[in-house]
């Protein structure tokens, strides 16, 4: 249906555009499109569509470009043209710009000029630009990485979660980096009078900043960012986020970042600037956290045993860390626990053990082979032969006092092998009968236990208390150490 390859000499900056004109010619930068309307026209009874790109051919000019047309023309400038891809824009109509009044809800990213570029069937086209014209190519692709805002203007992560159920959204500038992301999930969506259930894509990323490293959720709900986002990697990828959503989620349970028709994203934004070398650094060491993870694995991802050093109930345990006792300045806490292993079941039918990737340390279903991640795919193609994943212990272990029973207690990774003595695939050896020799070690007898707790959050949905060191107690000691709520 479209031309490829447009050669002309009468192509026009867009800082250039006049609302009389109406054969307006330009090579541009698409760095953001909305999703493709489709909608009845109600004279001809013929299904017809639009979809919005947001332009650019400079480091300050910015503009959109709606393209209208049959379904058949809509839906192929939605799979032709991609963000990130510098096309042509031929015999359009130019239209001035109205000043957006205040309050009223935005549709589409905001631009820098003041009149924006319309095509219609048969009055203009949008092509990819001819390919051997390398020197204009890599002109516009540099300007990806050159936002139109000042990255000195963007406010801290700690500045925006703050946002409190019942507020309304704001519309904030951001610089982060990319710390974990989920697997993109499917969900069905319910279209009034049809009976078919079209599917929507969510894929949630973790981001952060040197002012929040337990970082916020970032929600993108748009096709392609989704399939762009597949190629970022933790603590490297740097994101700006421009007119970025910031709310309370009621279905997370705090505030999250969201990604909507206004918002733009620039991927490695001016790596070379103070603001990103900064944030590279804080990202070197950065721990990465994990959506699935039930709690570090590591000995060296959990503090010391010896500066574990406040006693604490069960009772007093969940009134810390989600009762009358929390505090919202700390998302986590340690405490020494002085009581009986009421369930250990390493010998029966618990499961005890999970699987993470070698390469991204992700969490894997059991029934899986190999990591979904495209990254680790390619990477164990090319370097690695073998298993691609490491089994390590996640053993629920639960404790009882005086006060209560401590259920959501996990026994993992090298705690569970230096309290056990064996490796996680050399118990999987072991006879029924060892294996039930090492429980009895453990069950129904008093402990000296160190805890981390971590409280819920949008990482976790539930309460994660990893065991740090036990030591077994006589019961002639346990009555000095015993406390009363």
């Amino acid at each position: 249906m479209f031309k490829t390859g447009y050669k002309s000499k009468n192509t026009l900056r867009l800082v250039e555009m006049c609302p009389t004109m109406t054969s307006f010619s330009t090579v541009v930068l698409i760095i953001s499109k909305s999703k493709s309307n489709i909608f009845l026209d109600k004279l001809s009874h013929d299904q017809r569509g639009v979809i919005t790109f947001t332009v650019r051919d400079s480091k300050q000019d910015i503009t959109h470009c709606k393209c209208w047309g049959s379904k058949a023309s809509v839906d192929e400038y939605q799979a032709m043209l991609q963000i990130g891809d510098v096309v042509d824009i031929v015999g359009a109509k130019v239209m001035a710009l109205m000043p957006p009044a205040a309050g009223d809800q935005r549709y589409q990213p905001r631009g820098t000029l003041n009149c924006a570029l319309v095509v219609n069937d048969g009055h203009g086209y949008v092509v990819k630009h001819k390919p051997d014209d390398v020197q204009t190519i890599e002109r516009l692709r540099q300007l990806a990485q050159h936002p139109h805002k000042p990255l000195s203007s963007t406010l801290r992560l700690a500045d925006v979660r703050c946002a409190v159920p019942g507020a309304p959204a704001a519309y904030v500038d951001l610089l982060v980096v990319l710390a974990a992301a989920r697997p993109v999930r499917e969900l069905k969506r319910k279209t009034p009078g049809r009976q078919d259930n079209s599917l929507l894509h969510c894929l949630e990323l973790l981001v952060s900043d040197a002012s929040c490293p337990e970082g916020m959720i970032l929600s993108l709900w748009h096709a392609d960012w989704i399939r762009r986002a597949q190629r970022w990697r933790p603590r490297q990828t740097l994101l700006h986020l421009i007119d970025v959503r910031v709310a309370h989620s009621t279905y997370q349970g705090c505030p999250v970042l969201s990604y909507t028709s206004c918002t733009l994203i620039y991927e490695q934004p001016l790596p070379q600037s103070p603001e990103c070398q900064q944030l590279l650094a804080f990202a070197t060491n950065m721990p990465l956290p994990s959506f699935d993870m039930p709690g570090p694995t590591n000995v060296d991802q959990l503090p010391a045993a010896h500066e574990i050093q406040v006693p604490m109930t069960v009772r007093q345990i969940y009134a810390r860390a989600e009762g009358e006792l929390q505090s919202s300045t700390s998302e986590q806490f340690t405490a020494v626990l002085y009581a009986m292993v009421t369930k250990f079941d390493i010998d029966g039918f618990s499961s005890c053990f999970s699987k993470k990737c070698k390469y991204c340390q992700r969490l894997m279903p059991q029934n899986s082979s190999e990591c979904s991640n495209e990254l680790c795919l390619l990477e164990f193609s090319l370097n690695c032969s073998g298993a691609r994943y490491d089994y390590f212990f996640n053993i629920n272990i639960q404790f009882s006092d005086q006060t209560g029973s401590l259920v959501e207690t996990r026994l993992s990774g090298g705690i569970a092998e230096q309290l056990l003595g064996v490796s996680a695939n050399a118990f999987q050896q072991l006879s029924e009968q060892r294996k039930s020799q090492l429980k009895w070690r453990f069950l129904l007898k008093y402990f000296e236990t160190k805890l981390f707790i971590r409280k819920p959050n949008a990482l976790r949905k539930q309460l994660t208390l990893s065991v740090v060191d036990m030591q077994l107690v006589q019961l002639d000691q346990l009555i000095d150490k015993i406390a009363a709520f």
